[in-house]
């Protein structure tokens, strides 16, 4: 493995440790002011129902790109859904919140 390769590996292995101390952290927090409740769960499930939305929406243009003969790596295609999809879940929990 040359340089890049490692550089790589950490950024993934520090992300997945950030990540999961942020949420463990976030419901720590939240647990303290109360905030674990039937709201919290019903605004994180319609989020993520509605962030599938968008995945399908991702892969089906992906698809299209695929039938008109654009070349794409499966590290960049698998790396821009997993964006759509977290990043819209992101979105659609703030505009659940907001709305209810």
């Amino acid at each position: 493995m040359d340089d890049f390769n490692w550089g790589a590996f950490l950024g993934i292995t520090l992300g997945i440790i950030c990540g999961l101390t942020g949420l463990w952290w976030g419901r720590r927090a939240a647990a303290k002011q109360r905030g674990l409740d039937e709201r919290f769960d019903l605004i994180r499930t319609r989020a993520r129902a509605s962030s599938w939305f968008f995945l399908i929406i991702g892969t089906f243009f992906f698809f299209l790109l695929l039938l008109f003969g654009v070349k794409l790596s499966v590290a960049a295609v698998l790396g821009i859904l997993l964006f759509i999809h977290l990043g819209s879940w992101a979105i659609f929990v703030l505009y659940y919140q907001a709305k209810l």
